[in-house]
């Protein structure tokens, strides 16, 4: 018996280890099937590539397009530090009563120069700099401007020539140094004055506030235009609650304080509190303890993630099982070139750069090696805004003022652009820094297709031909997004295969709200508790150096009119038929060329050189179509208008001259009564503009009456503004012709329909299938936060 429970023990043990021999098997069939079939796998689809030409390093010998690089800027710092009479201090050192570099980036060389280099292969112009220096160490005090040169070691400076020399210190722009001290020394003087007013009135406080922290925040300059104080810089401050996000927390509560940079202190000179006005913080104290002013009390919200101000999904979700969005990808790998600043597609050619002062500028457009433009930039942003209380009722908003370009950083692959997009990098010399400031993904650059076809036609009857043509609309997009504060920005410029050039601008974000009252009905609309959206006007100039078959050139319009003629195949007695014919009239001075909309004269707007017709004996011409316009309803002349002047002109075109860069500045905040930059002196000398060099300054712009679904931030669709630069008679035909992307579908044989149809495409006859790469942009974030918010550094200061 002994034996025998031995024997059965040994077959059990047998048959375990079996049993383990066979389980290892099948698991190594697994793992073998596995990486057998993850091999194939990755056999049949690989990874989308192929042979592509970029390179963002900065370049050794940069192009005259080219921003600042880091030799030149520390070539810079050392020369003008070493200048005595600059008396500079540090950056980390910078007062408002002291000499320092506010800002330094490239100055583009005179365009007579970079066109004789580029075009007949003369000599490179020198590299310079153009610097800004607040003087608050003169007595008195001024704002200067500097060309520097040659970099990267310069040996000489001279005075900006475009600008007017010493420009009054009270109309230089905010800045950290200046509007950080205006900050604290108000919120201590009215934490101090006013404690108990400010607790009961508004449930929270500026120090030991805990959740319930307040701020004072400056809207914009009070300029001297509108305070009628020649030498003035005051401004308006409105209380906020500090919640997430606080420009939709206002309050009815505003500060007018006279900054002395002399003795670096504040003046107030008036306050406003519930619907009334007082002339100091004493007085109103004085009211408030004593019951003659009129109180209110406004409870602090709670704060979550239901906060409607906030950010955060909430609400009934559209799909019950989630489905990843569409996504687009490039099978062969990029179909762009892009060499430090240059970028070349499909025919086109162009060079980018980011200004410190005015954003984003292209130059150098050439389509198949021809100029269509030698720049296209952006010049201001503008938001005039409409109010009963002076914290709304008086900013108007000159966003080059607050320097656009460094608004512009941390773009998102997959939302603020598609995520095969190239992200590159911009950097900046601003006052807070000696060296150059780098912000990630400030521009984007992709090809994308628009989802409606560039061109088609389906002839599907005998009759008609029987046959099918068309063509995708895949486009090149250069892309920036600046957020300024509250409002984003997003520019585009997209380069068709077709010589097409479109130049977009929408606007998202939080709207500038304001504490609701009943005086406020008027001026907007109240979109939430206590909570109104101010009526105000979205403005945006960009200029057009347009250079159609060289710089000689003609603005001309073809005048679309009424007209009729007799109808001899009537029955009626002298009938007549109505119907529209056109003429074309030649702009002969800038004040002519100065365009305002009229629905009664329809007109097409056209630049072209007289010299170069094509075999019908029509120009070959480009034509500006402003799908964008907006009429600028603001007095002329009046308050702050001066300093946007050309918001009043859909186009103006004028002589080229070096002296009128921009059509704005950084001064217009507080310049208005008598502007830097006098845009309207650009057409007042109305100098000849046929057979000129001209520049063509578009403006577009809308109208925002905020809603509701303005909550919690402005949706993009409908604050798209647009204009096109579209070829007119300059080609002999629609040059995207010659783009393989096109597919024709026609019958076999047209007396054998039955026989099928013949595909003809002119790439690969095999749609290729690949995997995208990973999107690798979170992970980044992980390791370097900076990339999109300011995690403290000195690096990132503005």
């Amino acid at each position: 018996m002994e034996k025998y429970r031995r024997s059965i023990g040994r077959w059990r043990l047998l048959s375990f280890v079996l049993l383990l021999c066979v389980i290892a098997l099948l698991v190594g069939i697994i793992i073998i099937s596995f990486v057998k079939n993850r091999q194939l796998e990755d056999q049949k689809m690989p990874y989308c590539s192929g042979k592509e030409d970029i390179n963002l390093a900065e370049p050794t010998v940069p192009s005259v397009f080219h921003d600042l690089t880091a030799v030149e800027v520390d070539g810079l710092m050392k020369y003008l530090h070493s200048q005595r009479s600059l008396n500079l201090v540090k950056p980390a050192d910078a007062r408002v009563n002291n000499s320092y570099v506010y800002l330094a980036e490239v100055y583009v060389p005179p365009k007579i120069k970079v066109l004789d280099y580029l075009d007949n292969n003369g000599v490179k112009p020198d590299r310079e700099a153009i610097v800004t220096i607040f003087r608050g160490d003169k007595r008195p005090p001024i704002v200067e401007e500097y060309i520097v040169g040659p970099l990267p070691n310069p040996s000489n400076l001279k005075e900006n020539p475009n600008h007017r020399q010493k420009i009054p210190f009270n109309l230089r722009p905010l800045t950290g140094p200046e509007l950080g001290l205006e900050i604290v020394l108000l919120e201590n003087a009215i934490h101090n004055t006013l404690y108990d007013l400010v607790l009961e009135s508004f449930d929270g406080k500026f120090k030991d506030c805990g959740d319930k922290c307040l701020t004072m925040q400056a809207p914009a300059p009070y300029s001297p235009a509108v305070s009628g104080v020649p030498h003035g810089r005051k401004i308006w401050f409105t209380m906020l609650r500090l919640v997430d996000f606080f420009i939709l927390h206002p309050l009815d509560f505003a500060v007018l304080i006279n900054f002395n940079h002399d003795i670096q202190n504040i003046e107030v000179e008036a306050v406003w509190y519930n619907g009334q006005s007082f002339s100091s913080l004493e007085e109103l104290a004085t009211g408030y303890s004593d019951g003659s002013v009129t109180k209110t009390k406004v409870p602090f919200p709670p704060q979550n993630d239901n906060t409607f101000s906030k950010m955060t999904r909430r609400g009934p979700a559209f799909q019950n099982e989630f489905k990843r969005d569409p996504l687009q990808f490039e099978p062969d790998g990029k179909r762009y070139a892009i060499h430090h600043n240059h970028v070349e597609y499909m025919g086109w050619k162009f060079y980018y750069r980011m200004s410190s002062v005015s954003g984003p500028q292209v130059y150098d457009i050439r389509f198949r090696n021809e100029r269509i433009a030698y720049e296209i930039s952006l010049q201001e942003i503008v938001v005039l805004y409409a109010g009963f209380k002076p914290g709304q009722m008086f900013p108007d908003y000159f966003d080059s003022c607050t320097l656009i370009g460094p608004q512009d950083k941390g773009l998102v692959p997959g939302i603020d652009c598609p995520a095969h997009a190239t992200f590159m990098d911009t950097s900046y010399v601003l006052e807070s820094s000696k060296e150059p400031i780098t912000f990630k993904n400030a521009f984007c650059l992709f090809e994308q297709n628009s989802g409606y076809p560039l061109r088609r036609h389906h002839s599907h009857s005998m009759g008609y031909g029987s046959f099918y043509e068309g063509m995708p609309n895949v486009v090149l997009t250069l892309r920036s997004v600046f957020t300024v504060v509250n409002y984003d920005y997003i520019f585009d410029f997209i380069f068709f295969q077709n010589g097409v050039v479109q130049v977009r601008a929408m606007s998202t974000g939080y709207i500038l709200a304001t504490f609701h009252t009943n005086q406020e009905a008027p001026f907007g609309a109240q979109v939430h508790d206590n909570i109104n959206g101010n009526l105000h006007t979205h403005l945006f100039n960009f200029k057009v150096d347009i250079d159609i078959k060289g710089k000689t050139n003609r603005f001309a319009t073809w005048d679309i009119t009424p007209t009729s003629r007799p109808n001899d195949y009537s029955a009626i007695p002298n009938a007549h038929y109505h119907m529209i014919n056109y003429t074309r009239e030649v702009k002969e001075t800038e004040q002519t060329g100065a365009y305002k909309f009229d629905f009664e004269t329809p007109k097409y707007l056209l630049f072209y050189n007289e010299q170069e017709k094509n075999a019908y004996g029509n120009p070959k011409a480009y034509r500006i179509l402003n799908k964008g316009m907006v009429k600028q309803l603001f007095a002329e002349g009046e308050g702050n208008e001066p300093a946007a002047s050309w918001a009043r002109y859909q186009l103006a075109v004028t002589q080229y001259k070096e002296s009128e860069r921009r059509s704005s500045s950084a001064y217009s905040y507080m310049d208005s009564s008598d502007p830097v930059v006098q845009f309207q002196h650009f057409i007042d000398d109305d100098e000849p503009i046929k057979d000129e060099d001209l520049v063509a300054w578009v403006t577009m712009g809308l109208h925002h009456i905020p809603h509701t679904e303005d909550l919690p931030v402005t949706p993009s669709p409908g604050m798209d503004l647009s204009f096109y630069l579209l070829p007119y008679n300059y080609f002999t035909e629609d040059p995207a012709m010659a783009s393989k992307s096109s597919v024709r579908i026609e019958l076999k044989d047209r007396s054998k329909p039955k026989d099928g149809v013949r595909v003809i495409r002119y790439g690969p006859e095999e749609e290729k299938q690949c995997v995208a790469h990973k999107n690798n942009y979170y992970d980044m974030l992980m390791k370097d936060p900076e990339v999109i918010l300011d995690t403290g550094s000195a690096s990132t200061a503005i």
